[in-house]
């Protein structure tokens, strides 16, 4: 079990130390701080984030992940942004077509480290991932589950 996460750990050092921009924190440094995070939920996978500053005008850019979700599992969304970065990253989840969960408070513009998400229904959902105001930002997001019992 330690030499999987070992594995996991190791392989993610190469997919995210070798981007061809020098940052200080933009990297595997992000995967190490981001990881303890996840509490008691359990790896499942890790989603690099790295998005220019949007021209003035334009929406922000958006990146796009689908994931098949399985019903009486929790899911953890953990977000770590790096600080030399002034963007702070944005995770919403829609299945498909409502926002069932989001790092964003819209009512008082709070964002959030993290979404605790309890699927009720399998199927397909849309994670998506931007950088508030369009702002120029390096993050990670890592998703861990868990089993539950739906009541």
């Amino acid at each position: 079990m330690a030499s999987k996460k070992i594995y996991i750990l190791l392989f993610f050092v190469f997919l995210l130390g070798g981007t061809s921009e020098a940052y200080s924190q933009c990297g595997q440094e992000l995967l190490e701080l981001c990881y303890p995070k996840l509490g008691s939920y359990k790896y499942v996978n890790s989603f690099p984030v790295r998005i220019k500053k949007s021209k003035k005008g334009e929406p922000p850019s958006v990146m796009k992940q689908s994931m098949v979700l399985n019903s009486g599992t929790k899911y953890r969304f953990v977000v770590y942004n790096a600080e030399e970065f002034e963007g702070n990253l944005i995770v919403n989840i829609y299945n498909s077509s409502n926002l069932v969960g989001t790092s964003y408070d819209y009512s008082s513009g709070k964002t959030y480290e993290s979404i605790d998400f309890d699927c009720k229904k399998p199927g397909v959902y849309y994670i998506t991932f931007y950088f508030e105001n369009g702002k120029d930002g390096c993050s990670i997001c890592l998703m861990g589950q868990k089993e539950w019992k739906a009541q």
